[in-house]
């Protein structure tokens, strides 16, 4: 029986991926949930597992290519008995357009070197590219004479934008206005870099390239793609603040109970669960108790609709060094107690950042929390994280002197933020919320045991 492989969709956002590695080669006998192939998106990188034992007998793209989620990207016969197809160097690639490119122009791009009509050679597109010539009003012709840095010198996002920056302002700006008076647009548009850029066709690289001393303008000026990551991070963002009319409620919250039961509890905890107790997890909590008296913070819009979630889905983003970050998920947070939380927490951001989340850690969150305040951050201001209506920032935890009974005390203090949604949580609900998250955490029981 042959069995499909599909290009998972790693979180709600997420419409396309990039395959980085093949593990296996056609021919190759699997087992069921053997690592196949690593693949990248905006969000996450990750290793993909077989669905089913077997042999590989067919793959339908190559390392570099950009794929669609939802794509059939490889077949396995899981009786271990079919013939294997040519090696994926000569395997034909097969994709769909991705959601956001004009489907009957996208294909066109492809029928017409397929046809053999003398435009140019028989190259393969992935989607992506095809989308995003049709956009900037790329002819098939002119596709043809972009160099490309991928596998077997097929042109990726960063092929095409470098080309797209040295073909000239005047001209660059002609096709973006073309591809705005015909294309569709959709809520999440790719990235395009401004329409004046430099005429003297200048190095352009990539957003990972910090070499001081090459690729330096005149007028002191550099050009840097952004890497998919960061592009798609940035149109998430912008769609975001389209979305959702932010508002924002700080709150100062004090403490100091909290850092004694954590210097208490520090020694215990961490020769038992292996690592160290942050304060994160305190925070996690006090969100999740929050989101209990409020269940209508936990929810999403749909049109007129308010969908309140039953489960408690909790986002926790995680810093991902220069290269952005992501929000794996913690789910069903109610259903767990403190040190669970902070169990999952610390497994998450282990897996985060060595590139092994699933498809499942990254999808489904209800509400996120995000904790700028390890780089020193005293006050933020968090974007939403769609289709969540609300996110809660923590602050850095600094000693400062308040006032309490009319003396003044050194006390632990830290600032919280909720950005919300105000279409439908006004000052009110979204105050009383964090209220109700300080005094979960300023009435910390210092007899509290851990376990």
């Amino acid at each position: 029986m042959k069995v499909d492989m599909i290009m998972p969709q790693m979180g709600e956002s997420i419409t396309e991926a990039t395959i980085i590695k093949w593990r296996k080669q056609v021919g190759d006998k699997i087992q069921k949930d053997e690592i196949i192939l690593e693949i990248s998106t905006d969000k996450v990188d990750s290793e993909i597992p077989a669905p089913s034992a077997g042999v590989l007998t067919e793959i339908l793209f190559n390392e570099n290519d950009v794929v669609p989620v939802k794509t059939k990207i490889a077949t396995i016969d899981s009786e271990g008995t079919a013939t294997a197809s040519a090696p994926r160097e000569q395997a034909a690639p097969k994709a769909s357009p991705p959601p956001a490119a004009p489907v009957q122009q996208a294909t066109q791009v492809h029928a017409a070197h397929s046809n053999g009509n003398g435009h140019g050679t028989d190259k393969f597109y992935s989607p992506l590219v095809k989308s995003l010539a049709e956009k900037h009003g790329i002819s098939l012709t002119e596709l043809d004479t972009i160099g490309g840095s991928g596998a077997g010198g097929r042109i990726t996002k960063e092929d095409f934008y470098s080309y797209l920056n040295s073909r000239g302002g005047a001209q660059a700006g002609a096709g973006m206005a073309v591809a705005a008076s015909s294309a569709p647009q959709p809520a999440m548009q790719a990235y395009a870099p401004p329409a004046q850029v430099p005429t003297s066709a200048p190095r352009v690289e990539s957003r990972s390239d910090t070499s001081q001393g090459t690729g330096w303008q005149p007028d002191g000026t550099k050009i840097v793609v952004m890497d998919n990551m960061r592009s798609a991070i940035a149109e998430h963002m912008v769609m975001s603040k389209k979305t959702s009319p932010h508002v924002y409620s700080v709150q100062e919250v004090d403490v100091t109970n909290i850092a004694k039961w954590r210097a208490a509890k520090q020694k215990e905890f961490l020769s038992n669960e292996g690592f160290k107790l942050s304060f994160t997890p305190f925070f996690l909590e006090a969100a999740v108790r929050g989101l209990l008296e409020f269940p209508e913070i936990n929810s999403s819009v749909d049109g007129k609709k308010i969908i309140l979630k039953k489960n408690i889905n909790l986002g926790c983003a995680v810093a991902l060094g220069s290269k952005g970050l992501i929000v794996p998920v913690i789910k069903r947070a109610e259903e767990r107690n403190f040190v669970g939380i902070a169990r999952s927490l610390n497994e998450l951001a282990d897996r985060a950042r060595n590139k092994k989340l699933t498809p499942d850690d990254v999808r489904g969150g209800t509400f996120t929390v995000t904790n700028p305040g390890v780089f020193g951050t005293i006050i933020g201001y968090p974007i939403i994280n769609q289709p969540q209506v609300a996110i809660l920032s923590l602050g850095a935890i600094k000693k400062r002197p308040v006032v309490i009974d009319d003396a003044i005390a050194i006390r632990d203090i830290c600032f919280l933020t909720l950005s919300y949604d105000h279409r439908i949580i006004d000052g009110s609900l979204g105050g009383s919320f964090l209220a109700f998250v300080r005094d979960y955490l300023e009435n910390w029981d210092l007899e509290k045991p851990l376990y």
